[in-house]
């Protein structure tokens, strides 16, 4: 039997569980997902192979225009390295919705290779770090540097809410902000005024929630973490200054595996990072997380004029973050630190 393609836009609530079922652990196909994107002005759509009427591949994407091309999104790619399809599939979508870039993410996913398309922008390996949360205590596999942390934070006082409010994404988006800057003196180019309104959409709509590590009163660090039906994504984090001397950080990942756990979810994917940010990827692996091998990639579908276009707006842009960087000392010697 010949397995089909299809695209469906705004799916309903019954699709989505169906897609999820497939994948229980991937908070990136669910309803409360799609919403939170919804709201933000994207439009979601369910990209699936099916074989006798029945789904056995999909995934979740979304669609927007901007002022020079219309973007489709994958952000967690399924497993298709076979291909059966997907790959001709899609861009003929693509052509006929007139989407002229398309971005593959694989957050989230299991191991998974994209083609190289005659269109790419940009092919890149990427990693994420999956804690087992059925394997046994999470401070099992800990690190020694994790563990001196974490009592170092206990003895502080440090504690850990859960949060969803307005006012606590404003707080993280602060303290990313906070860790941006430290990346940025470091000699990446990074964004460092994080708008807060994504947390708040996600938060809304119950596709995930805020932990924060507090002392006092004061937030000091904070972790936005996605939920499905048996596993949850680290999404995004920010520590302050005061809070990387505690070991708030540490303390927060560790914290939130252990309530994961007590609430019966099997896995804790604590995100990517990748080969460009050493002193993150140790940051990760010292929590006694598996190492996945995945990829991300960009193509430009639209017209040759565009895509010149296109390039002297990233080289404008380039040159512009380039004159903000800072300068001086400590940047080349800190670099690979988080």
């Amino acid at each position: 039997m010949a397995v089909t393609f299809s695209a469906q836009a705004e799916p309903s609530a019954t699709l989505c569980a169906e897609v999820s079922a497939l994948a229980p652990a991937n908070p990136f196909y669910t309803a409360a997902y799609l919403e939170s994107r919804r709201a933000l002005g994207q439009q979601p759509w369910m990209l699936c192979l099916s074989e006798r009427a029945r789904i056995r591949i999909a995934c979740s994407a979304f669609m927007w225009a901007g002022r020079l091309h219309r973007t489709l999104e994958i952000p967690s790619l399924p497993p298709v390295d076979g291909g059966e399809g997907f790959w001709s599939e899609l861009m003929e979508f693509c052509r006929r919705s007139r989407v002229s870039r398309l971005t593959v993410n694989s957050f989230g996913s299991s191991a998974v290779a994209i083609p190289p398309l005659p269109t790419k922008l940009s092919h890149r390996p990427r990693y994420e770090y999956v804690l087992d949360l059925v394997a046994g205590d999470p401070g099992g596999g800990l690190a020694k540097n994790h563990r001196r942390n974490i009592n170092r934070a206990r003895r502080a006082g440090l504690r850990t809410e859960r949060v969803a409010n307005p006012a606590a994404c404003a707080e993280h988006a602060r303290l990313i902000g906070a860790s941006m800057r430290r990346r940025q003196e470091r000699g990446e180019i990074v964004p460092v005024d994080p708008d807060w309104r994504p947390w708040l959409a996600m938060s809304r709509a119950g596709a995930g929630e805020l932990f924060q590590a507090v002392l006092d009163r004061r937030v000091l660090s904070s972790v936005f973490v996605l939920r499905a039906r048996t596993g949850a994504y680290y999404q995004s984090a920010g520590t302050s200054p005061e809070g990387m001397a505690a070991g708030a950080s540490h303390f927060l990942v560790y914290e939130v595996a252990r309530v994961l756990r007590a609430e019966s979810l099997t896995v804790f994917n604590i995100g990517g990072a990748d080969s460009s940010n050493p002193g993150l990827q140790r940051f990760k692996r010292g929590f006694g997380a598996a190492t996945v091998p995945l990829e991300a990639a960009e193509f430009w579908l639209g017209s040759a004029a565009r895509a010149r276009l296109m390039s002297a707006v990233r080289a404008l842009g380039r040159a512009a973050r380039l004159s903000l960087r800072p300068r001086g000392r400590g940047s080349a010697r800190r670099r690979g630190g988080r």
